[in-house]
């Protein structure tokens, strides 16, 4: 009996020379290989660093030649490389041998002992395990930890082995020498075609072993924290691409909107975004509906917007392929379906919420901040007198109805006070943790914030994003100034111009004697009420010449004329003074008032100053209070400024005679729309659809809203505003990225009041408006971030001057470099870091481990890992075995660093044994496989012994 020379053989007679079973195959190809003397070629569809890793102790010492195919052929595997594959097994599941079995491949192929060969060109899909040209193992088992434990594979041992076994297990009987000798040899034949073979296709494969190396070594080195941080920035802005018929693609600021609320959304079934005017909350909203549509977490969406947006959102969801109904806060105020035709779809949606779910979009939902409309700060209310706004009451049962998700969007969210961001939150699904003292208070889980920074500094349904700060944080600069690239296209940051305008009141001391003597009181002792006439003639006194003498006119007509006001036929209440006092009083300055020409408005002339010196270049847009003070200028330019081409978005009402009450009316809708497209056709996508425009639309702040019309760059502000919501909405039609470098002009007439009239306090009112209104406009600026107002004459404004540069904060144990934009959400202040290094970012291989310093005592692992192409994080506190998912804030707080961030020196195998621990624990806290999971990156903090800041933050979770 010719003997295979192998010290190994008694072990081997214990495995079968066939096989059909689980883990035989590895069993068989250990004790072969460590049997070997010299070479071992192996051939496999398949190779994993795993698989790897159980036989590497067995080819010490030995030359091994690897040829690795295609474990399951198909387009996507065909179109992949090879190592990417090893590597991205690598990263896949738990393996605590595995960097030690990357540091044996490196060393052999360092060294020259192991070769690896690429051969999916040839279709290989074969598995074969060759020693020394003497003994094969032909088997189904592919080089993966999964084909050598987990799998039943089939196989077969073709060597001298094989017929020693064979003698064994039959004993000598009629097996003659020269039968034994004939098996040998055919055994040999066979052997030694299999290595024929599999050295034919050896040559011709493409070589990977240097790619392979240098992939491996580079997976062995720590990488900098700095790439950990970047990586972890962009898996967090990443939002997957999902099949849609949308065609508008977010640019990069956008991205970062839409994975915020998405994230706040998967979590809390709701989210409040507040942007600029102009940064395309419209685009946001929209790709929101299609990923939550795409993830099955909604069926339809309900669009609650403006009527002057309600075009664009309609066009919009259509492109996107997404049901939609639509509605506005008149009809949602409206008492019932006889009011409003379209509450019948409302409460059709009622009564079938739980057969759909819905996503409630809330375009511009600053418009419903007040949830008691009627509750005045110095009124004394008793609880039973609240009411609800009708919209509120709607609004809010919906969203209770807990099969509805909601995303309010806003630019302006700050009027008043802290409660007009409160109201809004009311509207979000309430998953708040409870902080009523009863469980069973109806808003004990509501959103709400007690001062602007708490919704600026990691509101878990809030953020924010300003112009300003993606002027700094995500433009780019030319010889032509800071753009945006709007996927290939540039836009660019427009440079901003205020002008305060002082303008004197017409027939001051006349009208200031009789408002300081109360001809204009009303006999009710609520003061709102008793100055109700009062205020509307201050309005209107500082609005226009028509808008006051209208006002006037009807004070003197109230009781019983056609002008008299509603409260008189209502009778619910009556003017202090008689009707003769105040015609004997008011009739000489009506009729000094209608006397007074174009030429004797002092206002009017200022305007019209202003437009000569703009309108040869420019367009203009001019905004008013008053229904009747954009028609009287409509009227006045169409005379004064005869070669322009004027719009108004008012008219007078035919039936003006008979229903005072609305002279000046709003045209038709579709009128309006189509005159915005005349004025702004550019903006709008309308150039060729019109052969006539506009030089000068005038409006009403019905249509300072939403609407596209930088095609202008001046924007009057011809009255002022109660809240700092108008002035920035007004602006936010034409301050908007363009298509080149241009100024923006804001305008703002500003009355001034000079009479020596021994005045009460009241009178004052009209300079205090205007305090006021500049008061409020600074405590709005803590969240936009953007003035539109200003008490100079004149103030130039550079956009990304506004947003402040990196400075170093000092905060506890931290230092931190970061942007102090005080006014925008956290997670924008860390993507900011990712703009100027994009491109790097996205280089940075998979699988990356590194260590930093950080000010705490314990020591914390990070793991940033995909399940189902979905980031997860997690936190690992090893010495408590303690799991933390923090908020995506304060995990880029934690981990934050800069570029100059040196790696701290720790094992690689201990953050390798930790963040098997980290993944572990997740798996086991989400009941998710092991091997389901791929590690993207994970970060070793360790500490240096200054402060408490680990525990600090885990207590802060």
């Amino acid at each position: 009996m010719v003997s295979s020379g192998f010290e190994s053989d008694k072990q081997m007679m214990n495995l079968p020379p066939t096989w059909f079973e689980s883990r035989i195959t590895h069993d068989q190809i250990r004790s072969c290989f460590s049997a070997g003397k010299e070479e071992i070629r192996i051939a496999s569809g398949f190779f994993t660093i795993r698989g790897w890793g159980l036989i590497r102790n067995t080819t010490d010492g030995k030359r091994v030649y690897l040829l690795v195919g295609i474990d399951e052929p198909g387009e996507e595997r065909a179109r992949a490389v090879l190592v990417k594959e090893i590597l991205h097994d690598l990263a896949t599941g738990r393996d605590r041998d595995r960097r030690q079995s990357v540091q044996d491949l490196v060393e052999k192929m360092e060294s020259g002992l192991l070769r690896m060969v690429d051969a999916r060109a040839t279709s290989h899909h074969g598995k074969l395990y060759i020693v020394d040209r003497s003994i094969a193992i032909v088997a189904s088992a592919n080089t993966t930890g999964r084909g050598f434990l987990e799998q039943k594979e089939a196989g077969g041992l073709y060597g001298p082995s094989l017929i020693e076994r064979f003698i064994e297990q039959y004993g000598n009987q009629n097996i003659t020498p020269a039968l034994i000798e004939q098996l040998h040899h055919f055994m040999q034949m066979m052997v030694a075609n299999y290595v024929c073979k599999f050295d034919e296709y050896f040559a011709i494969a493409k070589d990977i072993t240097q790619e392979l190396l240098e992939a491996l070594k580079r997976w062995l080195q720590l990488a900098s924290p700095w790439d950990i941080y970047l990586k972890t920035i962009l898996a967090l802005e990443e939002v997957t691409d999902v099949k849609s018929s949308y065609t508008k693609t977010p640019v990069s600021y956008q991205q970062d909107m839409i994975a915020q609320t998405l994230r706040q959304i998967r979590q809390h079934s709701g989210s409040m975004l507040v942007a600029s005017t102009g940064l395309g909350k419209t685009v946001v909203g929209v790709h929101v509906a299609i990923h939550l549509k795409a993830e099955d977490l909604i069926d339809k969406v309900i669009v609650i917007c403006p009527n002057a947006v309600r075009s664009i959102w309609k066009r919009e969801m259509c492109a996107a392929s997404i049901y939609s109904e639509f509605f506005n806060l008149e009809i949602l105020d409206k008492k019932d379906s006889k009011e409003a035709h379209a509450l019948e779809d409302w409460a059709e949606i009622e009564r079938n919420i739980k057969n759909s779910r819905w996503l409630l979009i809330f375009d511009e939902s600053h418009k419903l901040r007040k949830r008691y409309p009627n509750n005045f700060k110095n009124k004394r209310y008793r609880e039973k007198d609240k009411k609800e706004r009708k919209a509120f009451t709607r609004i809010k049962k919906l969203v209770e109805s807990g099969n509805v998700k909601v995303l309010l969007l806003t630019g302006s969210p700050y009027a008043t006070e802290i409660d007009n961001i409160n109201t809004q939150l009311l509207l979000l699904p309430h998953t708040n943790l409870s902080h009523a003292l009863l469980p069973e208070f109806v808003d004990g889980c509501s959103w709400r914030i007690s001062e602007i920074d708490e919704f600026i500094n990691d509101f878990p349904v809030g953020s924010q994003l300003t112009t300003p700060h993606v002027a700094r944080y995500y433009g780019k600069t030319d010889s032509e100034g800071v753009h945006i690239d709007f996927n290939g296209t540039k836009k660019y940051v427009p440079e901003l111009i205020l002008h305060s305008i002082y303008v004197p009141l017409p027939l001051e001391n006349e009208i200031a004697q009789v408002i300081n003597e109360g001809y204009f009181h009303l006999s009710t002792p609520h003061p709102i009420y008793r100055k109700n006439i009062e205020t509307q003639v201050k309005t209107s006194w500082s609005s226009s010449l028509l808008a006051i003498q209208n006002t006037l006119e009807r004070t003197i007509d109230t009781p019983g004329g056609d002008k008299q006001f509603p409260f008189a036929k209502s009778q619910k209440s009556k003017f202090a003074r008689s009707k003769s006092e105040r015609q004997t009083a008011l009739l000489p300055i009506i009729n000094q008032l209608s006397q007074l020409n174009y030429d004797q408005d002092w206002k009017l002339q200022t305007l019209i100053t202003l437009l000569k010196k703009h309108i040869e270049q420019e367009k203009a847009i001019i905004f008013c209070e008053r229904l009747i003070t954009a028609f009287y200028l409509e009227q006045a330019l169409n005379i004064l400024m005869p070669d322009l081409r004027i719009f108004s978005t008012v008219i007078k009402n035919p039936q003006g005679a008979v229903d005072y009450d609305n002279e000046y009316i709003q045209k038709d809708h579709t009128l309006i729309e189509t005159a915005i497209e005349k004025f702004a056709p550019i903006a709008n996508n309308a150039v060729g659809r019109h052969q006539e425009t506009y030089n000068i639309f005038i409006a009403t702040d019905a249509y300072g809203i939403g609407v596209n019309m930088q095609d202008a760059s001046v924007v009057f502000n011809y009255d002022i505003a109660w809240t700092p919501i108008e002035p920035i909405q007004r602006a936010g039609r034409i301050l908007r990225l363009w298509d080149s470098p241009r100024q923006v002009q804001v305008y703002t007439f500003i009355p001034t009041v000079t009479t020596s009239i021994d005045l009460k306090y009241e009178l004052l009112n009209i300079k205090q408006r205007w305090q006021n209104l500049v008061e409020r406009h600074g405590e709005s600026q803590k969240i936009i971030d953007l003035p539109v107002l200003t008490n100079n004459t004149v103030e130039e404004i550079y956009l990304p001057n506004l947003a402040p540069q990196k400075v170093v904060i000092e905060s506890g144990s931290f230092k931190l470099d970061v942007a102090d934009d005080k006014d925008v959400s956290p997670f924008f202040k860390h993507t900011a870091k990712l703009q100027l290094n994009r491109h790097y970012a996205q280089a940075i291989h998979n699988d990356i481990i590194s260590a930093k310093l950080y000010n705490g005592h314990s020591p914390l692992i990070y793991v940033l890992l995909k399940h189902n192409d979905k980031y997860y994080w997690s936190v690992y506190e090893p010495t408590t075995k303690r799991l933390r998912e923090p908020t995506a804030i304060k995990l880029l707080d934690l981990i934050q660093c800069t570029q100059d961030t040196e790696v701290a020196w720790v094992e690689s195998e201990l953050i390798e044994e930790l963040s098997d621990d980290c993944i572990s624990a997740w798996c086991n806290q989400h009941d998710v496989d092991e091997k389901e999971i791929v590690r993207e990156c994970a970060l070793y903090l360790k500490p240096q012994q200054e402060g408490d800041v680990a525990k600090d933050w885990l207590n802060s979770l």
